[in-house]
Formats: C-alpha cells, sequence, structure tokens
C-alpha cells in the first residue's frame, strides 16, 4: 500500500484517509486456497506436551464430593517447575503462598509402605509442607484412611554441592534413590482368581531381594490356594514360544507335570499346617545379597535367556487346609511381592563413578505412607490420587527487592524478573558486566510500590518460557512495563509515581513537543476503535491462598457506578500468579480508566534526541490546528511515551499513548484508579 503524503492533509481530512486505508485492509478477504500442511518441528513432542494445558502444576480447584483426577506421571523432557512465592502478614491479613500439584517422578515400595518422590521446584525451598498442607486428591494427607504415620521429607543439593562430590545423590532415605537402575518396588500379586508372573534373567552383577505379604482379611490361618502344574502355561516374551514342556522336562520341580503349586502355605517342622495370617511377611531373600552369575541357572529352568511369563488359571482354595483345625473365616486376596535391586552392594553408598549430578538445583519432595487408592478386593494398590501441597514460601532467590542484601522466598515481581534472566546467564548480583543488561537501580522502589498496592506474585512456572516475553507480558499486571532504556532492560511504572505511590497530583511533563521540534509530515493520530471506548464490565479470576481449599478460585466483576449491569464483559485471568482480591481490584480498574479516558495514540518524528527520555515518561505536545472551516487553535495534549527508536539517519522517531489530565494538572487515569468509587461484585 503507497504512503498517504501526510503534508497535504490535516486535522479530521488526515484520520478520515487513515482510517477508511486501515478498513479496506482488515475488509480484505483471506485467501481461500486449501490450508498448508502443519509443520511438525523435528523432535517436537516434548515441547507439545511441556505446552499442555495438562502439564500445569498451578493446583486447580477440585469437586470436594470427588477423589479428584489420578496422579500424573513425569516424563522425559518435562519442565521443572519453578515454584515462586512468600506468605506476608499485612495488618493481620495473610497474603500469599500458593498450591502446587507436582508430577510423580519415582515410586517405590519399602517394608510394603509406599514411597513416592517429586520434583517440587527449580531452587532450594527451604520450607517444608505440614501433612495438613498436602492433599491426596480432596483429601488431607493426614486423614488418609489407609495410613497411619505419613512423612513429608524435602531433600536439595546445590550445584557446588553435587560437583563436589558427583556419586552422592540428594535424596538420602534409602528407601527411592537416584540410580535408575536401583529401586524398591512392588514387583508382583499373585491372586487365587489367577494372575500372571512375570520372570526376568537376574543379570550377573544384579543385587537383589524379594519378600511376600499377605493380603485379606479376616482370618486366614487356614486357608490356602492350590494350581495343577498341568494347568499353568509358560510363554516367551519376546516371540510367545511356549515354553512349558521344556520348563517340566528341566526337572525343576519334584514330580513333573503332576507337581501342584500351593500357595500361602504355612509349615511347622516341615509339615503342612495351614495358611498364613493377614499381613504376615515372608523375606525370601534380604535386600542387598549378592546373587552371582544366574543367567545359566535361568536357561536350564526356562530353555531361554529372554524373559517369560507364567500364566496361573484361577486356583481352589481350601479354608480348611489343617483339617484338625477350624475353617478359616476370613477372605485371602492374595500375595504381594516387593523386590529390591541394585547394580551395587550398597545403593546408600555409590562408587565414585556414578554422576548424578542432574538432581542438583532441584527440591524434591519424598512422601511414606500408603497413599494408594483404596484397596479392591483381588487387586494390588497401584494408583494414587493426584497430589496437591500448599506451600507458604517457595525458592529462594536474590532479594533485589531488598537491594541484594539477602536471599530467600519471594512474592516480588521484580525479584521473579531478575531471577528469570539470572537462570539463563543474564544478570548475576556477583559479576557486575553480567548485571549491566538490566537496570537495577529502582527495583528496591518498585517492590515497595508492589508492597502498598498489594501486588503479588505467588505461583508456579511449569512450562518453557521466552524469558523477555515472559516479563514483557506479564509486568502490566503488576502495573509495570518492562521496556529497552538506552540500550538496556528496565521495569517502569505504568502511572507516574510519587514517594512510591501512584501520583495523584500535578503531573510535570518531562518535555514539551511543538510543531518546531516535529519534522513535517511525521505527525499522525489514530483514534482506537469506538468498540474499545464503550462502557464495559471487567471480570478477574484469582486464586484463594487458603491452606484448607485447593486452587480455589474466585471471580470478581469490576465496573464504574454509572456502567450498566447488561454491559459487555471482558474477562482477565490472574490465577497464575494472583491470590488476593486488592491485586486484581487495582489492575481491574487501570484497565476500566485506561479505556475511558485514553482516546488515541499520536507517532512523530525529530531529530534525533540525546536526552534520557524513555517508554511511560509523560510528554507534552502542543500543535497548532489549521483547517478549511477557519477555527484555527493550538491543541495541547498530554501522552504518555510507549516506544522510541533511533534510528541512523539522525532522527528519533517517538509513539504514545493519550494520557490526559484535568485543569488542575492531575492525570485522569490515576485519579479514577486511587480516588473513584467503582462497583465490586
Amino acid at each position: 500500500m503507497s504512503k498517504v503524503s501526510r503534508q497535504s492533509v490535516r486535522g479530521y481530512g488526515f484520520k478520515q484517509l487513515l482510517a477508511n486505508a486501515l478498513r479496506q485492509q482488515s475488509q480484505k478477504k483471506k485467501n481461500r486456497k486449501a490450508r498448508e500442511q502443519k509443520k511438525q518441528v523435528p523432535a517436537g513432542a516434548s515441547a507439545e506436551r511441556d505446552g499442555s494445558p495438562a502439564q500445569r502444576k498451578n493446583a486447580a480447584s477440585i469437586n470436594a464430593s470427588s477423589v479428584g483426577p489420578q496422579q500424573d506421571i513425569a516424563q522425559a523432557g518435562d519442565t521443572v517447575p519453578l515454584l515462586f512465592c512468600k506468605r506476608v502478614t499485612i495488618s493481620s491479613a495473610k497474603y500469599g503462598g500458593t498450591w502446587i500439584q507436582p508430577d510423580l517422578l519415582k515410586q517405590g515400595s519399602y517394608s510394603f509402605e509406599g514411597v513416592f518422590l517429586y520434583a517440587i521446584s527449580q531452587g532450594n525451598v527451604a520450607t517444608t509442607p505440614s501433612i495438613q498442607q498436602a492433599f491426596v486428591g480432596s483429601v488431607a494427607l493426614k486423614f488418609l484412611p489407609n495410613i497411619t504415620a505419613p512423612t513429608l521429607t524435602q531433600y536439595y543439593k546445590s550445584q557446588a554441592q553435587m560437583a563436589a562430590a558427583k556419586n552422592v545423590c540428594p535424596i538420602t532415605s534409602g528407601k527411592i534413590f537416584c540410580d535408575i537402575e536401583t529401586a524398591n518396588y512392588t514387583s508382583a500379586f499373585s491372586s487365587p482368581k489367577g494372575f500372571i508372573s512375570r520372570v526376568n534373567p537376574v543379570r550377573p552383577a544384579s543385587y537383589s531381594g524379594t519378600r511376600d505379604i499377605v493380603r485379606g482379611e479376616g482370618d486366614t490361618t487356614n486357608t490356602t490356594w492350590t494350581v495343577p502344574g498341568t494347568e499353568i502355561r509358560i510363554y516367551e516374551v519376546a516371540t510367545g514360544i511356549d515354553r512349558t514342556a521344556g520348563f517340566w522336562a528341566g526337572g525343576s520341580f519334584p514330580g513333573g507335570v503332576g507337581f501342584t503349586y500351593r500357595f500361602n502355605s504355612r509349615f511347622s517342622n516341615s509339615q503342612l499346617v495351614g495358611g498364613d495370617p493377614v499381613g504376615a511377611t515372608i523375606v525370601f531373600q534380604a535386600p542387598g545379597t549378592y546373587l552371582g552369575p544366574a543367567a545359566d541357572f535361568f536357561f536350564i529352568v526356562y530353555g531361554t535367556y529372554e524373559p517369560v511369563v507364567i500364566i496361573f488359571p484361577e486356583g481352589t482354595v481350601n479354608k480348611q487346609t489343617n483339617v484338625s483345625n477350624p475353617a478359616s473365616t476370613g477372605q485371602l486376596y492374595g500375595i504381594e511381592r516387593e523386590s529390591s535391586i541394585s547394580a551395587v552392594a550398597d545403593p546408600t553408598s555409590f562408587p565414585s563413578s556414578y554422576d548424578f549430578t542432574v538432581f542438583s538445583d532441584i527440591t524434591f519432595l519424598e512422601i511414606e505412607g500408603n497413599i494408594f487408592d483404596a484397596f479392591q478386593e483381588g487387586q494390588p494398590r497401584k494408583t494414587t490420587r493426584q497430589l496437591s501441597v500448599f506451600y507458604e514460601n517457595g525458592a529462594d532467590v536474590v532479594l533485589y527487592s531488598q537491594g541484594l542484601s539477602t536471599a530467600g522466598p519471594s512474592n516480588q515481581f521484580v525479584d521473579l524478573a531478575m531471577h528469570l534472566f539470572a537462570l539463563i546467564k543474564r544478570a548475576n548480583p556477583n559479576n557486575a558486566s553480567i548485571s549491566q543488561p538490566i537496570d537495577t537501580s529502582n527495583l528496591q522502589a518498585l517492590a515497595t510500590f508492589a508492597q502498598n498496592i498489594k501486588a503479588f506474585f505467588n505461583g508456579v512456572i511449569d512450562q518453557s518460557v521466552n524469558v523477555v516475553e515472559y516479563v514483557t507480558s506479564m509486568a502490566p499486571f503488576f502495573l509495570l512495563s518492562f521496556i529497552s532504556k538506552n540500550g538496556r532492560y528496565s521495569l517502569q511504572p505504568l502511572l507516574p509515581l510519587s514517594s512510591n505511590n501512584i501520583n495523584v497530583s500535578a503531573l510535570t511533563p518531562v518535555k514539551t513537543f511543538t510543531e518546531a521540534d516535529i519534522l513535517p509530515g511525521s505527525f499522525a493520530k489514530v483514534y482506537f476503535d469506538q468498540a474499545q471506548r464503550r462502557d464495559f464490565n471487567v471480570s478477574v479470576i484469582f486464586r484463594e491462598s487458603s491452606a484448607q481449599e485447593i486452587g480455589g478460585q474466585r471471580t470478581k466483576t469490576v465496573r464504574f457506578s454509572t456502567t450498566a449491569n447488561d454491559a459487555p464483559t471482558e474477562q482477565f485471568d490472574m490465577t497464575d500468579f494472583c491470590t488476593n482480591q486488592e491485586h486484581a481490584e487495582i489492575y481491574a480498574k487501570y484497565e476500566l480508566s485506561r479505556r475511558k479516558h485514553s482516546t488515541h495514540t499520536i507517532s512523530f518524528d525529530v531529530p534525533l534526541l540525546t536526552t534520557s527520555l524513555i517508554p511511560t515518561q509523560i510528554i507534552r505536545v502542543q500543535r497548532q490546528r489549521v483547517n478549511t472551516t477557519g477555527d484555527d487553535r493550538t491543541e495541547i495534549e498530554t501522552y504518555q511515551v510507549t516506544s522510541i527508536e533511533h534510528a541512523s539517519n539522525g532522527t528519533t522517531s517517538i509513539l504514545a499513548m493519550h494520557f490526559p489530565v484535568n485543569g488542575s494538572g492531575i492525570s485522569l487515569i490515576s485519579n479514577d484508579v486511587v480516588n473513584t468509587a467503582f462497583e465490586v461484585v
């Protein structure tokens, strides 16, 4: 589209031409050809999963009458979340803290108690939540019916600590491990109703052990069940080859195929005397016992070096195995097996050749206790509901909000922004040259401003983000703008401040531009569309910060008192970070006031500016309006700079938003935000 000669039109005529041009552009028909095939980025599956809504770790509301969704399991390529929050008390009211729904990294079993490991956050979260602040489904851990004494343990090692001892796993309970080939786990469940047992050849250098526990209800001391050898089948997993005949031909059991398997047998002096009681444990081989080379033995028994499955059909239950004693009155569900396997003799002390540094600088949460779903008859307990944990404090970060005096948890957006830049090696308080790309001189003042308006960040960053884009998009929710200032990034307030509060006194523009400054033909004014300026309601969504309600969401509608109830509503979702109504309200007020009073934007060029004019600063523009009707007059308007570009041809281009003031020079937008009585419902 050719350029319009701006020198030839003025006032309303130029605006009309520009509006028509924009309207014509918007009404052009889109290409009706077939849609182009979407291109899949190579190795993009992990990135797509990482960006999916299902991967969000901010806790969603759970219906109190339901058990909640099943626990999410971590996968390779998932982003470790960043927990950023701090609970504070202001005038006896508590603000902040956040819920997180972490993925399950590892699950194990130790002495038939469940052991679960979750990745909570990048960085060190120094505060461990209580068992009342950890929910499984919709029930607090402390009140689960299947658990008596659950424990929460947090683990963390810095990069420096891990670098000094790469082979020392941060997880030190001895029940769940960093090494992928070392585990305590539930390996099988034998049921009278039939079951499949998978048998793997033991590797020559493995250390392992097994123990069994009887599952059931009531008295099972005289209950066993039997399966004739003629009814079992053995198959090689990889090929499906039937290995049953070879198994019996190998003479593995006296009597060959005529052997009868009996389960839950209890002996005394080698004599069968009945069944084991519910809860009885039988240790076949203590964990950590060296098995030695066993592949040849496996081949002799099964005729293959590959894993096999043994299929046991439904057996015959005998509740009076010992006819001399009364029949059992309880119900035998089956026998659960717990296995231990390790590549080293002592999995609590790995040799120096091992490297676990991938576990550095991450806070892990370990839960010990049977948080499984309720035991189902004849079925082992494997699944759990989603874990939701309330943290009052998040990861420790450098506190730029306090002048770099210390490190600790924070709820200040300025600290979050600096921490994100530190993660990508663009900020370092101990290295001035690295810190140079970001202006830190005003961060304490901005933190005080945030404290005054109660604008806090309490949330979870759970997906990969572009730091500059993320900070830029989030800053307005804190009444800030992330700008480029003299070759450096900078956070600046969207509204003029005075003593770290919104300024509602007369403004003094930093510079006045007249026609003598503005290059001829460069000035343009564009009015906002009428639909953007009509009365509307703002609906803001935020989260509760209560440790008793998982991720509870609230909605408030804010409007001017003169706005009709049925006016259009625009919704702003602040649930990722906002946990208090005051924060949500002041942002809604800013949006309403800006849209009401700011009617247009302007752009113009001037000779190269050598002053330190930056975006968000207030300027005044004074021009002589001349048109054919003869009502020439001087126009003086106040604007907020939104963009400045310096060109190599010696000019500076300025884009600014209308920022009107009243007769006393007070900002109409700021005055509304601070002093106008809005309706909040």
